[in-house]
């Protein structure tokens, strides 16, 4: 080719090294001009400078492999918003990292209730959260509209069955089934009873026919046990740091509590519990989440 440049002379010109243009190239982001059939040269066109130094400084932007332009065209804004999202990611996460190293359990007052047992229903909810940030917002976006939609859905098979319901809920991460915790969330009605166990594999199709999200049903009884809450030090309005912040405070406190008073935990983790017919429920009867951790009886009265 007449004025062509050689993959060396390419790679000098555009600051890409051989190894980034031999994987552009099979990616077809940054195609050569033309290749020698003969001797795999590969050669480019001086009109493909632009292009080939836009990818390099991209890259040295930090821009993923998975959004680098095939042209010269590039939305320069559109990732100007994503780099200063991720930006106040990273700083709401620092943020709540550092909430957490300088965690005290002093703060934190423990208070113990002593709870019948509780028959549940729920209904378990893939959540498949990505890693890039777009794909965050997207999930976290559906989730917000799905979830509650699901949780009506829910409720109503719930009805439709005629099983009776107790007005509490919550939800809860599952501690068994060997999946990321980050991957899957129960949200659960507390019933009067579990009797009509076996009619609930319509509660799944009612679910998907309202829904079009595919979830299993789980059911399970809490014994007799300590209901575990707290409390902190200080008041004031909650920061959205201070709520993220919490879910692992409260962990740390529950572990120290029962490490304390050598008490036995039904489950490690917490149940987000809303007294209400849903956690999505609005109204004179329904209340705010609390997080709650549930403890066996302990073998002395007056240990609780």
């Amino acid at each position: 080719m007449d004025n062509s440049l050689t993959a060396s002379e390419f790679q000098a010109m555009t600051g890409l090294s051989a190894k980034a243009l031999r994987l552009y190239a099979e990616r077809e982001i940054v195609t050569p001009a033309f290749t020698d059939k003969r001797s795999g040269y590969r050669y480019y066109a001086p009109t493909q400078l632009q292009h080939g130094s836009l990818i390099d400084l991209l890259r040295r932007g930090r821009v993923p492999m998975s959004e680098l332009p095939a042209t010269p065209a590039f939305s320069f804004d559109r990732w100007r918003e994503n780099v200063a999202f991720n930006r106040q990611m990273e700083d709401f996460y620092l943020d709540v990292a550092e909430k957490l190293a300088t965690f005290d359990a002093t703060e934190y007052t423990a208070h113990n209730i002593r709870a019948e047992e509780l028959d549940w229903i729920g209904v378990v909810v893939d959540v498949n959260v990505p890693e890039d940030a777009d794909g965050r917002v997207q999930t976290f976006t559906g989730l917000a509209n799905e979830t509650p939609a699901i949780a009506h859905a829910f409720n109503a098979a719930l009805d439709n069955l005629s099983i009776e319901t107790l007005p509490v809920s919550w939800s809860a991460v599952p501690e068994t089934g060997g999946r990321s915790r980050s991957e899957q969330m129960v949200l659960a009605r507390a019933v009067r009873s579990l009797s009509r166990q076996s009619r609930l594999t319509p509660i799944a199709a009612d679910v998907f026919a309202n829904t079009g999200r595919k979830v299993a049903i789980v059911s399970g009884t809490l014994p007799h046990r300590l209901e575990v809450t707290f409390s902190t030090t200080g008041a004031g309005a909650s920061t959205p740091v201070e709520e993220a912040a919490a879910g692992y405070l409260h962990v740390l406190a529950f572990q120290d509590h029962i490490a304390r008073l050598r008490l036995a935990p039904i489950r490690h983790s917490g149940r987000q519990v809303h007294q209400g017919v849903s956690l999505f429920s609005d109204g004179p009867e329904s209340s705010g989440l609390v997080t709650v951790f549930d403890v066996h009886l302990p073998r002395l009265a007056d240990s609780a």
